[in-house]
Parts: C-alpha cells; sequence; structure tokens
C-alpha cells in the first residue's frame, strides 16, 4: 500500500511541474508585406469621380498598434490607350492615395501600377458595369427569433439578362459603413445572379440586422464586381465574418489580383477593382 500511494504522490508532482515549463512560441510574419485597397470607381450622375487606393504593411500578429501606413509608394492607373493617371497622397489620411482625373468607361480594363521599396506591383482588372437601384425606402419589420424588430431600409433593382452579374453592397450611416461580415451575412455583402437572373428584385435589405431611427441618413451602394472580385470578397468576408471584424488575421492566406513583379513569391495582399456604382440616400422618417 506504502509503494502505491508513494507512485501516486510521484506522479503528480511530476505533473505540476511539467505544468509550470514555459512554452515559447514563434510566430513568422512576412517583412514589408503590401496590403492594397484599391477601387476605381464611376458613380451614376456623378460628372466627376474620386478613386482610392490605400497601402499598408502586414502587422505583428501580437502588435495592437495601428496597422502601419505606406506613405512614400508611388501609385498610378493607366488606360488601354496608354495614358497614366497619378495617384496623389493625402497627408491628412496616410497611407491613402487619390485622384479624380480618371473617368472608366465600359469594357476597358485599368491596370494599377505600384513602386515601392525597391519593387514594382501590378493589378490589371476590366471595368464592371451595375443595374441602377430604382427605388429605396424604409420599412418597418417585426422582430423574430433571429432579428430585431424596427425599421429597416430596402431596395429595389432590375438585374440585366444573360450578363452573369455580380454585386457588392455597402450602407452607409451618417457617412459610416455599417455593413459589416458576421457569421452567416456574407450573402447580404456580396451575391451573384444565379437565383435572380433577369428578374426585378423588390424589397431588398442589404442589412436586414441593421435598425434606423428617425432623422438618419442612410446611403446604399450598389457595386458591379468582376467574378474574381465576388470569388475573393466571399471567401474574405466568409473568414473574417467569424468574428465579425474585417481586420481580423484570415485563417488561410487569400490570394487577391496583386502580383509582385520584382519578387513573385512575396505577392501583395488585397485587390484592386474598377467598379460602377448606383447609389441612393434616403433620410428616415
Amino acid at each position: 500500500m506504502k509503494t502505491k500511494i508513494s507512485f501516486l504522490l510521484l506522479l503528480s508532482i511530476l505533473l505540476l511541474t511539467a505544468c509550470e515549463k514555459e512554452v515559447s512560441l514563434t510566430l513568422s510574419t512576412p517583412e514589408n508585406q503590401l496590403v492594397v485597397e484599391g477601387r476605381v470607381e464611376r458613380v451614376h450622375g456623378q460628372s466627376t469621380q474620386r478613386h482610392t487606393v490605400v497601402l499598408s504593411r502586414v502587422n505583428n500578429y501580437f502588435n495592437n498598434e495601428q496597422t502601419p501606413r505606406v506613405t512614400n509608394a508611388n501609385v498610378t492607373v493607366s488606360e488601354p490607350s496608354g495614358v497614366n493617371h497619378v495617384f496623389f497622397h493625402s497627408a491628412a489620411k496616410p497611407g491613402t492615395y487619390t485622384n479624380t482625373t480618371l473617368t472608366p468607361t465600359n469594357g476597358s480594363s485599368y491596370t494599377l501600377r505600384i513602386v515601392w521599396n525597391n519593387e514594382v506591383y501590378e493589378a490589371t482588372e476590366i471595368f464592371t458595369t451595375v443595374a441602377e437601384i430604382e427605388n429605396i425606402y424604409q420599412q418597418f419589420e417585426e422582430e423574430n427569433q433571429f432579428e430585431d424588430g424596427g425599421i429597416k431600409v430596402a431596395i429595389d433593382f432590375t438585374d440585366p439578362s444573360g450578363t452573369g452579374n455580380n454585386y457588392l453592397w455597402e450602407l452607409f450611416l451618417d457617412g459610416k459603413n455599417v455593413l459589416v461580415p458576421d457569421p452567416g451575412n456574407s450573402g447580404n455583402i456580396v451575391a451573384t445572379d444565379k437565383f435572380f437572373d433577369g428578374e426585378t428584385v423588390e424589397g431588398y435589405f442589404p442589412n436586414e440586422e441593421k435598425v434606423f431611427t428617425p432623422g438618419q441618413q442612410v446611403l446604399v451602394r450598389q457595386i458591379g464586381i468582376s467574378r474574381n472580385q465576388y470569388d475573393y470578397l466571399f471567401i474574405l468576408l466568409e473568414q473574417t465574418g467569424q468574428t465579425g471584424q474585417l481586420i481580423d488575421v484570415p485563417a488561410a492566406p487569400i490570394r487577391g489580383n496583386v502580383r509582385n513583379l520584382t519578387n513573385p513569391d512575396k505577392p501583395a495582399l488585397g485587390y484592386f477593382g474598377v467598379n460602377e456604382i448606383s447609389e441612393k440616400l434616403i433620410i428616415i422618417q
């Protein structure tokens, strides 16, 4: 009996000692990996377009500081004719490069070129058109077991027939985008016309969960995206939607369309899109 008790006591001591051992965990962080968020836009009804490219670097996983911005890059977008449009850096918004001289045309492709840190990056995308938002209106919905009740914003639009359209929606409340990913919400942010090709879509809620109050200004943006951009965004939203934050580290690397011509083994993250946009504003009554 003494032998058995001594053995159990010795085993307990060994287990407790093992639990106190420190474990050193090293996570690799790509050095100077570029992140590109770029979009050339043509908004229905606007004579002057504003295009934006935001550049940053991948941050350390355990670093709680703001994502490092890239402020010393040369950014241009070229037309099929060879004309280059320079994007100028904004001192007020570090890492943001803007242009107002470019007006994209139907069926044309545009090439983004970034020169930074002695490396050249490029991305080419075809301009993608979009159906117009025909109506925007508020609608009261009763509370159910899945969603809160209250005033919500709906839109109507007619999808062009036989062209394989893909959509991205943005919803701004008083100037801030409130349409963010969460589990099961990817279909509200991006969609294909697989199930409504050529049909009129009525009473579509870009965000079924968001409830509004009287006096608030709500802007809905309906954006035409290519199939490649749809695939990229859908995977991105599926992964970040698990926690609802676009800044979360994805479960796996997601390859966008930005290539590194100098060092092909180190591509940039992110996507460059060339998109037509229909937008409508409503003030909640």
